[in-house]
């Protein structure tokens, strides 16, 4: 009996807490930077798959990536600044909330160039190192991201930068590869919150940008990208417990017509996430956790099913927790 009433605690927890928990921002699901095609790796969606309701790199703001050197030395240590600077009209009345995505990539194989130093991280900010499964196409990418750092007494709210005007800087130490690497890109996304804790329809604003550095030599080296050997399959859902959304990654070895569905435990189709064509590579998706009909439903256990076009099926538990 007791461990009935524990286990019956821990899912009221479960359901009724983690709404606030991930209203708050834990930082994006990895891949989201937009990143252009390179090589043979597809390009990257976007955080507007959940932070949807206003078009992408709107004219009222902009991110950049500065102090990226022009060119690098073999394991030098750089300093850069990611800028997201966005003038609100109306203000919300809600205090902003800031984030970003970064990454470093090869132009020559579509991979993480160098690594992100991680210690000390930069005060007051906290950043994180996310990367995505080994189904994704992006799997051999890396990805510094902002933080939500609850126990950090000098921001705890980590480097969401809550409450701060426009413009809000990130400062990331990158390590360049220890030879001439040729050519590497960094690409980055930037989240413009409005604070109501709502991602669907809520008028956040996403921007996306690149830049790019050489290698001393000023000699890109051959490209020289490796065979895709994909395999199709749907990852888990990120967020999850979901509160306002959670992205869905999945990866198709073969291009054609992608059907992502929400089930219940019954079997019960309720809502088709995704039904177009997609090439052969990964891709997003999202769910914000209504219904076909546009109504939100009840919290509880729900299956994401991927129907893919070599005739594959996946599927993921998701736990919606308003």
């Amino acid at each position: 009996m007791r461990h009935n009433v524990v286990r019956a605690a821990i899912l009221a927890m479960l359901l009724g807490g983690a709404s606030l928990a991930f209203a708050l921002s834990t930082g994006p699901e990895a891949a989201r930077t937009g990143a252009f095609r390179v090589q043979n790796k597809t390009a990257e969606p976007t955080c507007t798959n959940c932070h949807t309701g206003s078009p992408i790199n709107d004219a009222s703001g902009s991110l950049r990536i500065l102090d990226v050197p022009v060119s690098y030395l073999p394991n030098q240590i750089y300093m850069l600044r990611v800028r997201l600077d966005h003038a609100w009209n109306p203000m919300p009345p809600d205090p902003l909330r800031w984030g970003f995505q970064m990454q470093a990539v090869q132009a020559s194989t579509g991979d993480s160039a160098g690594l992100w130093v991680m210690v000390p991280n930069s005060p007051p900010d906290t950043f994180t190192i996310r990367k995505a499964t080994s189904l994704s196409i992006w799997k051999n990418r890396r990805y510094i991201e902002h933080t939500r750092n609850p126990v950090n007494p000098v921001d705890p709210n980590g480097s969401t930068h809550y409450g701060e005007p426009t413009p809000v800087e990130w400062h990331v130490q990158w390590k360049a590869p220890p030879g001439d690497s040729g050519k590497i890109y960094f690409f980055a996304a930037g989240n413009s919150a409005n604070g109501d804790g709502v991602s669907v329809g809520s008028g956040d604003f996403i921007f996306t940008t690149a830049e790019s550095t050489i290698g001393s030599t000023n000699v890109d080296v051959t490209p020289h990208p490796a065979p895709l050997h994909l395999r199709t399959g749907l990852e888990p859902p990120y967020p999850n417990p979901m509160g306002k959304c959670t992205g869905i990654s999945f990866t198709i070895a073969k291009g054609g017509l992608v059907d992502v569905s929400i089930y219940d435990l019954q079997g019960r189709r309720l809502r088709t996430a995704l039904h177009e064509f997609r090439e052969a590579g990964s891709h997003g998706a999202f769910w914000d956790g209504r219904g076909d009909d546009g109504q939100f439903l009840k919290n509880g256990v729900y299956l994401i099913r991927l129907s893919a076009p070599d005739g594959r099926r996946s599927s993921q538990k998701v736990v919606l927790a308003r």
